[in-house]
């Protein structure tokens, strides 16, 4: 007899993230309950509350869980877990519930987004776009030096990584052909597991003071909000990049924004405090960032990437198997996100 799933998977539309190919291995797996872009009603979540065994979803919105009693695992398709004030952590982890997470999906996508900001960023192609467009640009065989600094290449320069999760280990290997020795900050990991990855472990302060480009590349936690304050972010050099590509959670962004203003080193910004921005923030002024709009990971194939590690992960946990290619939720992590 197959598992019953339900396919909740509202804010998302079922097209964005799944092939036919994949609903089609997932049908094979177990029975698919709902399948529709709209929530799941009460009552149909009702009629086959305890028979459930996976439920995938955009976002938790099926209050206790416990009300599910044969519930196995849940499989977010938003992009990040669960928040603890919806879903109840301790009891899934109590009760074998697997919590999983879409992140992976995202990971490549944003990574070539990243390289991409660094060398506009320290290339200064976004600038000199403008420049072009509005005024006489600078050409190269008369001057190099700009209002916003000297253009550099990539190759060889240090780079530093705020963070060593799944966003990190895609990046890395796109700055091999550079030769950038990379340093990481990331409390979270052991010294020997960063060394045995080929990346230098570093204290935070080392990390900015020293990187060329700067990468910023947690998660949020309870943690590390705010975690670059204006005196850390004041240690950046003057011809570093600073590229924020996670979630603006880590960054006091006033003072990011007060510094860019005034010229103290360069950024590339995806991510922000409150989005869509507001017309009149200044940041929208800062000569010295590459400014997008969060749009590293939003991008068609990235979205179907979510289909793809869901059915993995569903035919393993249906056949009886570990699951291999979602971010599966940690208690300690869990705790530090508050």
């Amino acid at each position: 007899m197959k598992d019953t799933v339900i396919l909740d998977p509202s804010f998302r539309a079922m097209a964005n993230i799944l092939t036919e190919q994949d609903l089609a291995r997932m049908r094979a797996v177990a029975e698919i309950a709902w399948a529709r872009d709209e929530p799941m009603p009460v009552a149909e979540i009702e009629a086959v509350r305890e028979e459930v065994a996976v439920i995938i979803t955009g976002s938790w919105r099926y209050g206790d869980v416990g009300r599910f009693p044969g519930l196995r695992a849940i499989m977010e398709v938003g992009g990040g877990f669960p928040s603890p004030d919806a879903l109840d952590y301790g009891r899934c982890f109590a009760s074998g519930i697997r919590v999983l997470s879409c992140a992976p999906a995202f990971g490549p996508a944003v990574a070539e987004m990243g390289l991409g900001l660094a060398i506009a960023a320290a290339r200064q192609i976004a600038w000199t776009d403008r420049a072009f467009r509005t005024d006489e640009p600078h050409w190269s065989h008369t001057q190099f030096e700009t209002e916003i600094g000297t253009p550099f290449t990539l190759y060889g320069k240090q780079v530093g990584f705020i963070g060593y999760g799944g966003l990190a280990r895609a990046l890395q290997p796109l700055l091999a052909p550079f030769g950038c020795p990379i340093q990481v900050y990331d409390p979270w990991l052991t010294e020997a597991y960063l060394r045995q990855h080929g990346v230098t472990p570093v204290d935070l302060e080392t990390l900015l003071a020293t990187s060329r480009v700067i990468f910023v590349l947690a998660v949020p936690s309870a943690t590390n909000r705010a975690l670059l304050d204006a005196e850390k972010l004041g240690l950046i050099h003057s011809d570093a990049v600073f590229v924020l590509l996670s979630r603006a959670h880590l960054v006091d962004f006033d003072a990011l924004t007060e510094l860019l203003l005034a010229g103290r080193f360069r950024a590339a910004i995806d991510v922000y405090p409150q989005e869509p921005l507001s017309q009149d923030h200044p940041i929208r002024r800062a000569q010295h960032a590459v400014l997008t709009s969060h749009r590293a990971g939003a991008i068609g194939e990235a979205l179907l990437n979510i289909g793809r590690l869901v059915a993995d992960d569903l035919e393993a946990i249906c056949q009886g198997r570990v699951p291999f290619a979602m971010h599966v939720a940690q208690p300690e992590f869990i705790r530090a996100r508050g």
